[in-house]
């Protein structure tokens, strides 16, 4: 099987603003090795054909950088941190980050990503961090950079800024 955990989805949803991390967060967090066994497992009693909709959460298509080894992708982290998972991505010099969450069925997962085009989300993440906003020459937002330390990381994750995606 080439595809292993939908996880490792969508990072990119169509018209969101991204908010970018200096760093893979949480600072810290254990660093996993390997994907859990429980999400594989869920994963593909799942299956693997998965249709796209409107954010929500679909297979990579990283292909074979994913396999049911639970290898975790090149550029990428898996954080595990007071009972959540983190998963980061990097790209160009930016970490990108998808909160996992157990699920209240026994092994299901919640995901959450923060919209940096969310005014409501910028707004509590500039009372929480310093946040740098980056414009296209446009003068559209295209990205928020933020450089949490450990105790503003919890408070962002209490405040509701990251924003639930699905449950995979």
């Amino acid at each position: 099987m080439k595809y292993a955990v939908s996880i490792f989805i969508l990072f990119f949803l169509q018209g969101c603003v991204e908010v970018g991390f200096k760093n893979p967060q949480p600072e810290k967090g254990k660093t996993l090795e390997k994907i859990p066994q429980e999400m594989i497992a869920f994963y593909t009693q799942q299956g693997k054909d998965s249709t796209k909709q409107k954010g929500e959460l679909q297979i990579s298509d990283w292909g074979e950088d994913l396999d049911e080894s639970g290898a975790i992708p090149e550029n990428s982290i898996l954080k595990y941190w007071k009972g959540n998972y983190f998963f980061n991505q990097k790209k160009d010099s930016l970490w990108y980050i998808i909160m996992i969450v157990p699920g209240s069925v026994k092994n299901t997962f919640d995901t959450y990503k923060m919209d940096g085009g969310n005014e409501k989300t910028v707004s509590i993440l500039k009372q929480i961090t310093r946040v740098n906003e980056v414009y296209s020459e446009s003068g559209d937002l295209k990205l928020i950079i933020i450089d949490p330390s450990t105790s503003e990381f919890k408070k962002i994750i209490k405040s509701g800024a990251f924003e639930k995606l699905d449950i995979f």
